[in-house]
């Protein structure tokens, strides 16, 4: 297991106990305290945990500020799939934004960018807000829903409604997991489905996740890895690469 995947497996693991001891982590992950120790230095760094006498505590132990934490998790890998991808998008376009953490960051590299005169849709409130209280003269769109804690994206039916009116040029969305067996997937049924939604919707759907997403499989599986134009990340990892070559599935990495 690379050290990336495990520091992101602790952190989850972590996120579910809430504070854990080293020696737990040791028999759970199966290396050495020393490797641990490490682990959990590079994550107190990221500010995702607060290391404690024998273990560590997770920072924001709360549903409602996992956005916070989760924001700070691959903090610069984000910035970088960001950059691309404010690169594949055009003044004019009609765009539309997932929410979660790496759409966040996408968000505020357009805001930042030379863009103009672009229609914005999100479910996110999060994205929402950053957008309108921008200087951009941006035309925005919120799908309206019910919010989610946590998340702050907005799901159910009123959300798949409105999604339904527009014609989108592209679509950027963050997913939870991608794998060979296991295609594109979320962690939750209704946030998955207004991702499907906009992208029966979008001329163009780019994938944006970060290496530790690959090899991933979550409960919901709302696209086959074939179905979308791109996947924007900041590296692929070698093993995907392999097991992607060995199946009928394409896709372009950016």
């Amino acid at each position: 297991m690379l050290s990336e995947e495990r520091r992101m497996k602790i952190f989850e693991y972590l996120k579910g106990k809430v504070s854990v001891t080293t020696d737990e982590l040791i028999e759970k992950f199966n290396v050495s305290g020393s490797t641990i120790r490490r682990d959990l230095e590079y994550l107190a760094t990221k500010q995702l945990i607060r290391r404690s006498h024998s273990g560590a505590i997770v920072n924001t132990p709360y549903t409602e500020g996992s956005f916070i934490v989760n924001y700070n998790f691959m903090k610069e890998e984000k910035k970088v799939i960001a950059e691309k991808a404010v690169k594949l998008i055009g003044n004019n376009d009609f765009i539309a934004l997932s929410g979660g953490t790496t759409s966040y960051m996408l968000a505020r590299a357009i805001i930042n960018s030379s863009l103009r005169d672009l229609t914005i849709l999100t479910n996110s409130v999060n994205i929402a807000t950053l957008i309108i209280e921008s200087v951009k003269d941006f035309k925005l769109i919120l799908t309206g829903g019910i919010p989610r804690k946590g998340t702050y994206e907005c799901v159910g039916e009123i959300a798949l409604r409105s999604i339904r009116n527009f014609n989108i040029d592209k679509f950027f969305v963050g997913i939870n997991g991608i794998s060979v067996e296991g295609g594109i997937t979320f962690s939750n049924m209704d946030e998955a489905m207004v991702a499907k939604e906009i992208h029966s919707h979008s001329g163009r759907t780019y994938v944006i996740a970060d290496h530790t997403k690959f090899g991933v499989v979550k409960p919901v599986r709302i696209l086959e890895i074939s179905e979308v134009d791109g996947i924007i990340t900041d590296l692929v990892p070698k093993d995907f690469q392999e097991g992607l070559s060995n199946t009928d599935e394409s896709v372009e990495f950016v």
